[in-house]
């Protein structure tokens, strides 16, 4: 049985594709180079014997190579191989239907076909870091940790089935039932106490949002923001790198898409968030180029509609001609949905156009009345659903078009949800403070502590009636903390915590009455460390201690060494018995002798001060 088992230490990494995509498997190939050793299987049911036989920790899955739904093959292929490494290919349909496996980390990473050999070996890299972390963690026993056979052509007749049979044994001692997956144990609890659920990492939460297609939106829980402060965090992430690729891709996939669509002002507002985005500049120029010849094309299409002569006569269609026809394709873009977009080719265009040619046209005030009821009820539809930036663009489509009264009435209820949405917002926010009040996060992590959201709340709405309370009970908490650490004579942690409740605006007596038992403790501290030898001092007079009779009669010799504080008076004070020689015997006698002694007082800027000193006294026997 050992010699089936393969080293850890190898240095080429294995995968198994699963696609009947030559390009797609072509690219892979290119991408992943002589580092790693990729194998080819066209159709699912191979899978698993490839797996079992190579103990390969990495599965690439083309969605267009399945029999059955993705999400059920993949499900199994896990149940079989829980520590497999898991990518898979394929639409945004695919995505969408796997949008749980792989938040939930069933599936690694989503490959968006067609793909580069760039973008393809980001995903691989990112891959093979997983698998090793997780050949790591999983120790020699792993299936994860065998290599493939290193000579294939030699698994013919029995011995392909005497090796495939010790295999699979050995895959079934180690793959048994298990008390703990290590996700289970991942999950089960953070430092904190609670489920890891509640504390997803910036990686976990870029995943979230990628697979939520959240790509730029909201601000602080999109997938770009997110891998973006992975990467400032650990620019070396392959998973970020990755991750972040993915969402430059679907950036431009929005602006390609919306231009194929001929949704030009769409198409424009797509190539400029992924140029904001940092999406490589050539890819973004090309895209520029491809709007602005598309512009033009419509231009030209549109100029050509408007000054056609007339086949028949050769001469140019009358006017109300012209409006009819512009009128007919105005209600054919309604039909379609498309009212304001493309620029040279939406409803609104043809509306202005046919009431250009002729205002009065019956059918083009019919379509400028059917174009006003659709951009309304969009508005209203938009305002509903909490769209309220597409609320506000569709309001603004209307003008000139709908009536302004009916502009107005729907302009109000647009405002109303903008304050409603705001309120929420703010309420939030004070929801979320007191929450990380109740769960003792008042300052940590930065981003994410009652001391953060109070502070936003403060930023956007400062008359927030919750606010004050709020804040107070922050800052008792803050000042509890500070009470707390200067008890335990952690005097910088304690001035840390008073710093934290004074710059959040708390003030209360308790604050002042800690602030001022921590500069005494302080200085207390500061004066008793800074100690001189007696024999810096003066000495006025001196008593000599008695010699203990039990000793004396023993014939025991020893020392004491004592701390003492000399008055501005001279006077010795705050004797403190630091070590003697031996314990126990002349102790009292020394520190008794002491404290009757007087120095002259030390003087600082010719004014007298106390000052702690050391000395040692010694008992000898005369001999």
């Amino acid at each position: 049985m050992d010699a089936l088992r393969f080293s850890l230490a190898s240095d080429i990494v294995e995968l198994v594709v699963l696609t009947g995509d030559e390009i797609f498997l072509q690219t892979l190939r290119e991408a992943v180079g002589a580092a790693r050793r990729l194998w080819h299987v066209p159709s699912a049911d191979k899978v698993s014997d490839l797996l079992v036989a190579g103990g390969v920790g990495i599965l690439i899955v083309d969605v267009q190579a399945l029999n059955e739904a993705p999400a059920v093959f993949i499900a199994q292929i896990k149940r079989q191989f829980p520590d497999l490494v898991v990518l898979v290919a394929g639409n945004r349909d695919a995505e969408i239907a796997l949008a749980r496996l792989i938040s939930d980390g069933a599936v690694y990473r989503f490959i968006h076909k067609p793909m580069s050999p760039g973008r393809a070996r980001l995903f691989a890299d990112a891959a093979v870091k997983k698998y090793d972390e997780q050949r790591k963690r999983s120790g020699p026993g792993s299936v994860l940790a065998m290599a493939a056979p290193m000579n294939r052509g030699l698994l013919v007749g029995g011995t392909c089935v005497a090796i495939g049979v010790l295999l699979g044994a050995v895959w079934l001692l180690r793959h048994g039932p298990r008390e703990e997956s290590p996700r289970a144990v991942s999950a089960a609890a953070t430092p904190s106490g609670r489920p890891a659920a509640t504390e997803p990492t910036l990686l976990t939460r870029a995943a979230q949002a990628l697979a939520a297609n959240r790509l730029t939106a909201p601000s602080g829980d999109n997938a770009l923001e997110l891998y973006q402060l992975e990467l400032a965090r650990n620019p070396a992430d392959a998973d970020a790198r990755a991750g972040l690729a993915e969402v430059h891709e679907r950036l431009l996939a929005r602006a390609e898409n919306a231009l194929l669509e001929e949704r030009l002002d769409e198409a424009a507002l797509a190539i400029e968030t992924a140029r904001n985005a940092g999406v490589e500049t050539g890819r973004v120029a090309f895209l520029t180029a491809q709007l602005a010849k598309a512009r033009e094309q419509l231009k030209r299409g549109s100029a050509q509609i408007r000054t056609k002569p007339d086949a028949a006569s050769g001469e140019a269609r009358p006017a109300a001609s012209q409006a009819e026809q512009f009128a007919a394709l105005a209600l054919q873009r309604i039909d379609e949905e498309h009212l304001v977009d493309p620029e040279g080719d939406s409803a609104r265009f043809y509306v202005q156009e046919a009431l250009r040619a002729d205002p009065n046209s019956r059918r083009g005030l019919e379509a400028e009345q059917a174009l006003a009821l659709k951009l309304l009820s969009a508005a209203r539809s938009a305002v509903d659903r909490r769209d309220l930036a597409r609320a506000s663009s569709w309001l603004e489509a209307a003008a000139g078009i709908a009536s302004q009264a009916n502009i107005d009435n729907l302009q109000k209820l647009l405002d109303a949800a903008r304050h409603q949405a705001d309120s929420d917002a703010w309420n939030q926010l004070l929801k979320s403070a007191v929450e990380r009040l109740q769960q003792d996060r008042l300052i940590e992590p930065a981003n994410d502590s009652a001391k953060y959201y109070l502070a936003t709340l403060r930023a956007v709405d400062p008359a927030n009636p919750g606010l004050a309370q709020a804040t107070q009970d922050l800052g008792a908490r803050l000042l509890a903390k500070g009470r707390r650490a200067l008890a335990l004579q952690q005097f910088d942690a304690a001035r840390s915590w008073l710093d934290e409740a004074a710059s959040i605006g708390y003030s209360a007596p308790e604050a002042g009455a800690v602030l001022h038992d921590l500069d005494a403790a302080v200085a207390e501290q500061k004066f008793l460390t800074n100690v001189v030898g007696a024999s810096e001092l003066s000495l006025v007079k001196s008593v000599q201690p008695a010699y203990p009779r039990k000793a004396e009669q023993s014939g025991i010799e020893g020392w004491v060494e004592m701390d003492f504080t000399v008055a501005d008076t001279g006077e010795v004070k705050d004797v403190v018995v630091r070590t003697a020689n031996p314990p126990g015997v002349f102790e009292q006698a020394a520190a008794g002798a002491l404290s009757q002694w007087r120095y002259k007082p030390v003087l600082h800027d010719a004014k007298p001060i106390a000052q702690r000193a050391r000395i040692r006294i010694r008992f000898t026997l005369t001999r």
